[in-house]
């Protein structure tokens, strides 16, 4: 996953883009859209030259029905299969899309609930493995070792001893500070 920065500097905005989804569909839209433009055209040369063909040898006729309605309606078919097809293609792939980012973001949400919840246990392999979650994941390791540390630390501090001795209270003082460094800054 890139982060692209915007060119205005003002806006404090990070465009996501993930190439490996995004290239394979955006070859896909373009595909079908050159296909599809491709077969409208073909069935408007078809469609228009049955209508030619049919007025052409009326040339003479008077009461022939005039030739430029019935181009235009093949035309207006056409023009309005292909908006109609594109529309349902734009459906279908904003569809594909946002199935494949909820199944980044579900993985995600339920890690993040996790920190909310202040529970560090271990992880079990996800299922869709991707930056996002594998960074967040990351995180969680280094978090849990980190509290896993200050877990020990505490445990030195809860051993019952005579701090009136001053070896006793260094030991207590390195063991808050060492706290202190575990702790984040708030």
């Amino acid at each position: 996953m890139n982060t692209m920065p915007q060119s205005n500097p003002i806006k404090r905005r990070i465009v996501y883009v993930d190439d490996k989804v995004q290239k394979w569909l955006l070859i896909a839209l373009v595909t079908l859209e050159v296909l599809l433009i491709a077969g409208t055209l073909w069935m408007m040369y078809v469609q228009m030259g049955e209508v030619v063909d049919a007025n052409l040898y009326r040339v003479h006729f008077s009461d022939k029905p005039n030739i430029y309605p019935l181009l235009f309606k093949t035309a207006l078919a056409g023009v309005i299969g292909l908006i109609a097809i594109n529309v349902m293609v734009l459906w279908v792939a904003g569809w594909v899309w946002e199935r494949y980012v909820d199944s980044i973001l579900k993985p995600f949400r339920e890690l993040i609930e996790k920190v909310e919840a202040l529970d560090f246990s271990e992880d079990a392999a996800m299922a869709v493995p991707h930056k996002v979650v594998d960074l967040a994941l990351a995180w969680r390791r280094s978090k849990r070792h980190e509290l896993l540390e200050l877990r020990k630390e505490i445990a030195r501090l809860d051993e019952p001893g005579d701090l009136s001795d001053a070896g006793a209270r260094a030991r207590a003082r390195t063991t808050l500070e060492t706290i202190r460094e575990l702790l984040p800054n708030l």
